[in-house]
This record gives structure tokens, sequence and C-alpha cells, in this order.
């Protein structure tokens, strides 16, 4: 299980400001800070610019909904290209390395811009998705945290000094991403993650060591009069802070809001006593207005105005008071430190930390109890915990062995499966021995042939069978991801839950308002009635087997070769199946729910004019897929081409008009415009087409005309095991369960072409 684990620990690497958080978020604790799940993409209205939130934990998650690296590069491909900037929004915890390194490279290749805010919080992983800005934004109520990644592995000292090298390359990927934005050095960067601490920085310290650009809720110095909102904003922190702070914070925090008497709101008097009130009042133009909770300012000067206090005098309390809330923080952490590993510590130190008014005092007194409930009387018994098993160990060093030797994997990952490897030079007969040695069998007085066919055997309940199976899988979704798919181009995916037909509908719009007579009634409207299509699920598969003579032969090549070629054909099957709707009905394609094949005049996507790809059938083509109808007819759609599919013969054509800035079809010299440039996200061109037709589509987000739809959302072929008796052998069922279909017309547009 060690690497197994270990893989595990990495993708919960950064789950926690500190060890265990992300066990004890998961804790029915009324207590624990929470921050519910949401991670959405949305287009911002009246504007070319979209909006993404990311809350919560980052990656998937062991304990509920997340946000996940696929989810984020999905809406982003689903996105308006015409998008030119893109509003990040964050408040996470953090979560998986993996997920927020993909998160952060999708948003820097985005040639939009990025402005990020830390709406609350960034820690960990969500801290580095942040790094992705153009422009990072927070206020002085944010807080970002950057650490090391860190994780838990099982296993020998080997497997101890493996988990440690691979944290420190995760390490430092993340420090050049911090070094691309602080401007320091990655080795700078990387001796910040790797001193084992928590670095916190409040808005202000966040932007002085470069993590952030902008403090949205700074304040200017007196005397800007355009600089009353952000005073307000910064009136409200200090209600929030005088609230439950301690006095000696809340003390810095009414100074420095002294020079912004403005800025004070009426919630923060009630938590002020008549000394502070007081001297507030004297360190301002006016004095307090304490029955009305307001501080205001003089309408007219009719006396020597008080000598105003130097700008450096405010930046200088400020400064204090973020040491002395420093200086609690590290008091806190001191007391806790020693028993973070404890359950329910590393919680109390977010809460903590999150509390203005918690002190070590209070800390220490919240933590006893929490000792206390993990103690246990003397003389209670030791018990260990065993580790990986021999057997395990066994059909890891083999299958890693097998992996190599027919180069699933290869380079460098290949040289460390060899070395040190007790299979190095072993036959894949002596291989099959050590696998019956291990399960109880004496092999002393056997031969090679009665090995292999013992090693295959049910009653021998060996692990060479599970060995094999394990190979074979990785080797089927390796052929199968090398697979050359287009149909994710221009499909949306679904999920089947069983082999009935599941039915996917397309939703009517509300009757129009009609106008009311001075003394009339309101007319009833009615919700038309969704369109409704199907897809339904089948299964498709092949059998791949082994005998005694392979092992024999000390010959796995033949069965490699087979399961990387059959999980090429699962991936080629779904590309045939797809490509085969288009040719049904003599090229209409498959009949929808309303009698008519696909393509028809009564759906209206069918060109008037066949032309071959041009500046003019583009712009037909656009006219005609924004005048398609919701299903009641009360409005149109106005839905956009997004992808050209089209024959190998057209695919080069219709990028040069697609790409070109001035219309390639203009007779004259003059340089006209290309009404259409850039029209379509995406050209896909197949030799699974043939002819001059061709066919606009919209994004399968928007306007989903076909789809490819798995079994529980299983999207890569199975392996099933089972004896053959009648060979002596183990046959594997290679299965994959989907289907397709069309299930709807108006988001695509053909063209006959000439």
């Amino acid at each position: 299980m060690r690497n197994t684990v270990l893989s595990a620990a990495i993708a919960l690497a950064m789950a926690a400001p500190v060890p265990g958080l992300f066990a004890a978020f998961a804790a029915a604790d009324g207590n624990l800070p929470t921050i519910r799940p949401l991670m959405l993409l949305r287009p911002v209205a009246d504007t070319t610019e979209a909006e993404l939130l990311v809350y919560g934990d980052i990656g998937d998650s062991w304990y509920g909904e997340s946000v996940t690296a696929l989810g984020v590069v999905q809406q982003l491909a689903a996105l308006d290209p015409g998008t030119t900037q893109i509003n990040v929004r964050i408040n996470s915890y953090g979560g998986s390395v993996s997920d927020g390194i993909a998160i952060y490279n999708v948003l820097k290749r985005s040639s939009a811009k990025k402005v990020v805010t830390i709406d609350g919080v960034a820690m960990s992983s969500a801290s580095l998705i942040a790094m992705a800005g153009d422009e990072i934004q927070v206020s002085a109520t944010s807080l970002m945290m950057v650490h090391a990644p860190w994780g838990f592995s099982q296993g020998n000292a080997q497997d101890m000094r493996l988990a440690a090298d691979t944290l420190d390359i995760y390490a430092t990927a993340m420090a050049a991403a911090y070094a691309a934005k602080t401007g320091e050095t990655s080795a700078a960067m990387l001796a910040l993650l790797n001193d084992g601490t928590d670095h916190y920085y409040a808005g202000n310290d966040a932007v002085t060591a470069g993590f952030a650009d902008v403090l949205i809720d700074d304040q200017p110095d007196e005397g800007d009069d355009t600089a009353t909102e952000n005073a307000s904003a910064m009136g409200a922190g200090v209600s929030r802070l005088v609230a439950r702070a301690p006095e000696n914070i809340r003390q810095m925090a009414i100074a420095a809001a002294a020079r912004h008497p403005r800025a004070l709101p009426q919630a923060a008097k009630p938590h002020l006593t008549a000394a502070q009130l007081a001297q507030l009042s004297t360190r301002t133009p006016a004095a307090a207005a304490a029955t009305t909770g307001v501080i205001t300012m003089p309408q007219a000067v009719t006396t020597t105005a008080p000598q105003a206090e130097p700008a450096a005098s405010a930046a200088a309390i400020t400064a204090q008071a973020y040491a002395a809330l420093r200086e609690r923080n590290a008091e806190i952490k001191a007391v806790l430190e020693p028993y973070m590993k404890r359950e329910g510590v590393s919680a109390l130190y977010v809460e903590a930390l999150a509390d203005p008014s918690a002190t070590a005092d209070t800390v220490r007194a919240k933590l006893l109890p929490i000792l206390g409930a993990g103690s246990e009387p003397a003389g209670t018994s030791m018990h260990i915990e065993m580790g990986t098993s021999e057997a395990e160990k066994t059909r890891g060093a083999a299958e890693q062995m097998l992996l190599a030797r027919y180069n699933v994997i290869k380079g460098a990952d290949a040289d460390r499966a060899r070395q040190g490897n007790p299979f190095a030079s072993s036959t894949i007969s002596g291989i099959a021995e050590r696998f019956l040695i291990q399960a109880g069998v004496n092999t002393r007085s056997m031969g090679r042939e009665e090995i292999a066919r013992r090693v295959l055997a049910a009653q021998t309940t060996s692990d060479f069978p599970v060995l094999l199976e394990n190979v074979l899988h990785k080797v089927l979704i390796g052929g199968y991801n090398a697979s050359p798919f287009t149909w994710t181009r221009f499909c949306a995916t679904g999920t089947l839950m069983d082999y009935r037909p599941h039915g996917r509908y397309h939703l009517s719009s509300f009757s129009d308002l009609l106008p009311v007579n001075e003394h009339g009634e309101y007319p009833n409207g009615v919700l038309g009635d969704a369109a409704k299509e199907t897809i339904t699920g089948s299964r498709k598969g092949r059998i791949l087997e082994i005998t005694p003579e392979a092992i024999v032969n000390d010959d796995l090549g033949g069965l490699v070769r087979v399961a990387a070629a059959l999980g090429q054909a699962a991936g080629r099957t779904i590309e045939k199946d797809v490509f085969a709707l288009f040719g049904m009905n003599s090229g209409n394609g498959p009949t929808m729910s309303d009698g008519n094949p696909l393509f028809h005049s009564a759906h209206g996507n069918i060109a008037a004019t066949a032309a071959a790809p041009s500046v003019a059938s583009f712009d037909a083509a656009r006219q005609a897929m924004a005048n398609q109808k919701d299903p009641a007819g009360n409005d149109f759609l106005d839905i956009t081409p997004s992808i050209w599919l089209g024959p190998l013969s057209l695919g080069g054509n219709a990028r040069v008009i697609n790409r070109s800035e001035y219309d390639p079809d203009a007779t004259s010299k003059l340089q006209r415009p290309n009404m259409v440039a850039n029209m379509f996200a995406d050209i896909v061109d197949s030799p699974r087409l043939s002819g001059t037709g061709w066919y606009a589509l919209a994004a399968p987000g928007t306007e989903p005309v076909f789809e490819v739809a798995f079994l529980d959302g299983v999207q890569t072929p199975t392996l099933e095991q089972e004896l053959n008796f009648r060979t002596d052998g183990i046959a594997w069922k290679a299965a994959h369960r989907y289907g397709v279909g069309a299930v709807g017309w108006r988001g695509i547009n053909k063209n006959a072409g000439a």
C-alpha cells in the first residue's frame, strides 16, 4: 500500500494550513470554520468579462464537494472566446497540489486578463492559484498562507526517502510560481517553503511581500476628498476588530482610525469605553458625538485648528497593530505546535487565528480538554500497526518490472523500476514460481509447465493473476488514452445510470407578456412543452486470454501488444460510432423525436445554398443558427457557431478563412475586413467524413447536438478476469459501456458543399 498511500498524500498535500486540518474539517464540530464549496464560472452582464468563483477545498475531496481542476478546465473551455478579463474570487483553505498547479497553469495560459481578489482566505494551494493573476487584490482583512506541500507515507526507509523526494519536486514547482509573481528568485521561494513553517500574510503584508499587488481598501492621505468610500471600508474593519479584539490591539485600532474620524461607524461605538471615546475625541478635529454614536467633521472653523498629526504617525500605529497581532499569533502557535498531530488541535489553531479575541491563555484553556480526551490510563496495552505486507511488496515489484520490460513505462521511470528490483533478471516462469512459493506451494519437484498451470489455477490462490490484471489494465488504459479522439471536441459528455433510454430535454420558454387594460385582468400564460430526445447505452468488448505456454516460453509481449491495441480499439470504436450518426438516413442523420431526421427543412438547419467554405457561406451558417427558436417558438435562441466540422480536403481552406484578417474572397485589391474572422474556436477535420459537405456546430456546453454518455460515468474501458478451464489459462474481458446519439438539432447547420 506504500505507493498508494503516498499518491493519496500528494493529492491532499495542501488540504490544510497545518497537518490534519482536512480531516478535522470533516468532523461534526459546530465551532470549526466552514467554507461552503462553490466553483462557478459565469459571464458578467453587459461586459466582455467573466467571474470565476473558487470557494472551498481544491481537488477531489473524500468529505464532500470541492473545486477540481477538471471542473475549472471544462468551464474555461466553454468560455466565450471574446472574453477579455476573468475576475477570479478566492476563499479557500487549499487542497490538492496537482489540481492547484493545473488550475494555475490553465489560468496563466488564458489570453484574457486575470484579476484575482482574495475575498476571505487563500491558503496553501489556493494561494498558488492566486499567483496566476495579472493583478492580485487583497483587503486588510484578507489572509494568505504559503507553505510547502506535505503528505504521509507508509513503508520502509526507502519508501520514506521517495516520499520526501516527491514532495521536494512539488515544492520546486510551486516555488517557481511564487517567484514569478513576487520577483524573488526560485531559490529564495524554495527556501521559504522548505523552512517547515506556515507563513501567514494579512492583506498589507501580502502586498509588501509581493504576493499581492493592490490593497483595495488602503487609506489615502488626509485631504483626498475622493476617498470617502475607502475610508468607510477601513472603519468597517475597525468596527469588526474592536468588537472582539484584546485590549492592546483594540487601542491600536482606535488610534489608527483617529486620522479618519468619518470612517469610524456607529456599530463600533458600543465597544468603546468612555475613556476611549475621550481619547479619540482629543485626537480628531471634531469631538465625538456620544449621544448619536457618530463622529462628525466641523462645518466651519471659528478657532485656530489643532495641529494636524503627521501622516507617518498613522502608518506607524497601523504597523504597530500588525506587529502586536503577529506576536499574538506566534504565542498561540507556540502553545499548540507540540500537539499538532493530536486530533482537533489543528482545527483549534485555525479557529484561534480567525478570532481576534483569542489569546494564548484562552487557547490554552481550550487545549486542555482536547488533550484529556485523547489520554489513556496507565497500563493500557500497546498495539502495533503493520505496514505493507510482503505479498503487496512482491506484487508491486513484479508489476513495476513487467511494465518496464515491455516499455509501458520508459526512461527514468523504467530505470527506477529496475533499480534494486528482485525480479530484474527473472523470467516469467521464475516470477510465477516465486508467487507459488509465497502462496505456500512446494515447487521443488515441478517443471516449468506445471508451475505455469498451477500459478493460473483457481485453487492455488496466488497473486499472479492479480499481477497480470494490474499490468494489462495499465496497458489497456494507456492504449485508450493514446487514441486520437476528435469526438470530445464537438460532443457533449454525459452519464447513464442503466441501459434504458435516457431523456435529454430542451426547455421551452414562457408566453410573452400581453398588455392589460385599465380595468382588465392579467391573461394566463403557459410554459411551452420541452423537446425531448433520448440516448441509450450498450456494451461492447473483446476477450484477452493467456495460456500456460506463454509463461513457459517467457513471452508476455504478445499479450501486452494485444492489450494496447484493444485500448486503442476502444477509443476508435467511440469515434466511429459518433461519425456513423452523420451517415444515417442517407446522410441526413438519425431520426429525432419529431419523426424527422436530424438534418431536415423543418429543423431549419440545412443551408439554403450549397457552397464550399467561404466568408459568405460561414456567415450564412451563423445567421441560420441565430434564427433558431425555442421549442415553443416564443423567441430566438441566438446561438453562435463555435466549431467547424468537415472532411480533411476542406479543413485547410476552412482554417484560412477563419483566421484571415481580411476577406480572402474579395476580388478587388482593397483590404476588406473578414466579417467571420475567428468565428470558429475550433476547426475539426476528419478522414471519417468525405465528399464536399461540412457542418457548423455550437459549443457542446451551449447547445449540444451529439452526446457520448458513459454508464455510471466511467469513461475508460474496464477489465474483468475469469479462469478458462478448457485451456488451463486465464481470460480477461475488456468492456466499454456507453451510448452515442443526437440530442438536439438547433446547434448545428449542414452545408452540402460544392
